[in-house]
């Protein structure tokens, strides 16, 4: 008999049976994903043909282009469309997720077991490994670019509209921190650590980046996701996750309001070559000396709890050989194969 990270006790080897019911769990959790995968891509691109089509007069291709440019110029209501899209899939698929999974989520929405000491380190590894993960995307961006390619991101820069600038605030900086901690560390990671925890933080880890279907976010969100699982499966609890994700978003969307607001031409990259002079210089050294540092702190934090043990956990025998079933389940392989296509190939064909 061998033990799963400390939680039961089974056979080494799962019999036929077994394995039949560890595929469906892990099919059942694809299904979730790629359900987010559709409404996120498919559903939102026939909305958005149909809303076009209200504003352009028909389906025609030049009444679509036409439709688009006039439904964009509202700023308010594109701002609101694009934030929307995610929030129903995210909503959905939790609610969804959390039945047909039979997780109870309200149990990770605990105080115990961690204090405000534990939540300042996670934003600490949060905001030093997505710094990290910036420089890692400069040094691809830059070779990227002498083959020619650039791959298109999101873009979160304030618009001249109010009520715009204060929804994507919202959601960027608090709805939509929620609901992916929800998803990803809550949904994904809980129905997938039972036999492997391990292997389930960097599923997560993985499946959390590949989301924002660009290279630019993937590899910070991938680091910083693998820090978030960690933390949520060592407390039982996604309360500091949730805390981390949301002081790393709005510090984000701050330097670069801040920035974009002292010199729009340097933030956009308009006047090419330039430098940045006067507000936006020191926006530029005080977002060098405010992520700098977290990231010196991130690794001093993380030096630390790996000289004191408090890595993750290894995984035993048993739990390696439930975890290989994973590989079996085409569900999955779909769902990897559209997060691959979506975030480093259908980006560079824009």
């Amino acid at each position: 008999m061998e033990q799963i990270n400390n939680i039961t006790q089974v056979s080494v080897v799962p019999d036929s049976e077994e394995r039949r019911q560890i595929r469906k769990q892990y099919n059942r959790t694809a299904l979730i994903m790629l359900i987010n995968i559709l409404f996120f891509n498919v559903v939102a691109l026939i909305v958005s043909r149909f809303i076009f089509a209200y504003y352009g007069g028909g389906f025609e291709r030049e009444a679509l282009i036409r439709g688009k440019e006039i439904f964009y110029k509202n700023e308010f209501v594109s701002t609101l469309f694009s934030c929307l899209i995610p929030i129903v899939s995210e909503v959905t698929v939790i609610i969804f997720g959390t039945k047909l999974l039979n997780l109870n989520l309200k149990s990770l929405v605990t105080r115990d077991g961690y204090s405000g000491g534990t939540v300042m380190k996670l934003i600490t590894l949060i905001i030093g490994t997505q710094t990290a993960g910036s420089i890692i995307i400069v040094l691809i961006g830059f070779v990227l670019e002498k083959f020619g390619l650039s791959g298109e991101t999101v873009d979160i820069s304030a618009t001249t509209s109010f009520g715009a600038n204060a929804f994507l605030c919202f959601y960027v900086c608090l709805l939509g921190p929620v609901l992916e901690e929800l998803l990803y560390r809550g949904v994904l990671l809980q129905s997938m650590r039972k036999y492997n925890e391990r292997f389930a933080i960097f599923l997560s880890a993985a499946v959390f980046g590949l989301m924002h279907q660009n290279y630019q976010q993937c590899i910070p969100a991938f680091i910083s996701g693998v820090a978030l699982a960690v933390v949520t499966i060592k407390y039982n609890s996604i309360v500091p996750s949730i805390f981390a994700h949301i002081v790393a978003n709005t510090s984000n969307m701050l330097f670069g309001y801040m920035l974009q607001y002292a010199d729009p031409d340097y933030y956009t990259g308009t006047i090419p070559d330039t430098l940045p002079q006067g507000g936006a210089l020191a926006v530029v050294i005080v977002n060098a000396i405010f992520h700098y540092g977290f990231l010196i702190a991130a690794l001093i934090v993380g030096i630390v709890a790996i000289v004191k043990g408090n890595n993750m956990t290894v995984p035993t025998p048993a739990g390696k050989a439930r975890s290989r079933v994973f590989f079996s389940c085409v569900l999955w392989w779909i769902v990897l194969a559209a997060y691959v296509y979506f975030c480093f190939i259908e980006p560079f064909m824009k």
